[in-house]
């Protein structure tokens, strides 16, 4: 397929609270493909069909590298539109960036297939007043937007004031929201390739979790390559990785992440668009891995569906 893809149209930007992390990522790709002698045509993607489809037409490309994250990106919206303009595009299509998308989803999947998952359950958005009474749950938890990125909308809850101030905040991420056991420990990520677990790094950071600020601000975090964990463990989290890609029929590039409690680990979420920003961790793990960005860009180009 590579030989005959010359124009690529690189899709960035969207309506989501991730649009600043993916027009990073956009112009991050875009800059790398373009020294590789691809005519690239950069896609600012409204909320507005008719210009997705207009704008499109206009580039024809061979190829859509799809750099959207969140809402309308990595929710199978984008894959429907580029299913029916019929030119190859990056990562998962429609079915499993839905399902991935939806953290609650992916855990059942992924549960079923024999992964080890954190305990918790789903509710409404209305029925957050209900925590800890109508409700009754253990501290401490953890309360986030069921479909989401970047850490946006999640909430740690040790205590009932905790508890309170998440009752008193405006909740804007979306009508399903996932309530989780609090895992203590450590946190991993692993990249996955067409099925294939190829490195993982821990994870620290200077915030009470991996936030946004953690994710994207220069030194947030760290990305440590060489860290103390036993080799079952580490062979534990590809083959869950592995499994959970498989389960829900994942294309191309992905990304899981896992909590390590000192005992167990346990799979937390697939990311179908995972970042591509210098400071994001699918190139930071394929560096480690001897695979340049170049490779990595080939890569999702050559498995396209």
């Amino acid at each position: 397929m590579k030989k005959s893809i010359k124009k690529i149209t690189v899709l960035m930007g969207g309506w989501s609270h991730e649009r600043e992390v993916s027009l990073e990522s956009g112009e991050c790709v875009s800059g790398i493909l373009k020294k590789m002698d691809y005519e690239v045509f950069k896609l600012d993607v409204k909320k507005d069909l008719k210009y997705i489809t207009e704008e499109l037409y206009k580039s024809d490309p061979d190829f859509v590298f799809n750099l959207l994250h969140g809402a309308g990106g990595e929710d199978g919206i984008i894959q429907g539109i580029l299913e029916i303009f019929g030119r190859p595009y990056s990562n998962s299509s429609v079915l499993s960036s839905s399902i991935c998308f939806n953290k609650a989803i992916c855990k059942q999947l992924a549960k079923i297939s024999g992964v080890n998952v954190i305990g918790g359950f789903e509710i409404n958005q209305n029925e957050i007043q209900k925590l800890g009474t109508e409700i009754p749950i253990r501290y401490p938890f953890v309360v986030k937007p069921t479909a989401n990125g970047s850490s946006f909308g999640v909430f740690l809850i040790f205590n009932e004031a905790d508890l309170e101030r998440l009752k008193n905040t405006e909740w804007i991420w979306g009508a399903d929201v996932l309530v989780e056991d609090y895992i203590a420990g450590r946190e991993f990520t692993v990249l996955v390739i067409e099925g294939q677990a190829i490195g993982t790094v821990e994870i620290t950071y200077k915030n009470q979790f991996y936030d946004y600020q953690s994710k994207y601000e220069i030194g947030g975090s760290s990305h440590i390559s060489r860290f103390e964990l036993a080799q079952e463990s580490t062979k534990d989290m590809y083959t869950m990785a592995e499994k959970v890609y498989k389960v829900c029929k994942c294309k191309g590039i992905a990304r899981a992440d896992f909590r390590y409690d000192n005992e167990k680990i346990y799979f937390m979420e697939m990311n179908t668009q995972p970042g591509m920003t210098e400071l994001s961790l699918v190139p930071d793990i394929a560096r480690l891995n001897n695979i340049s960005l170049e490779e990595l860009l080939d890569l999702s180009i050559c498995v396209a569906p």
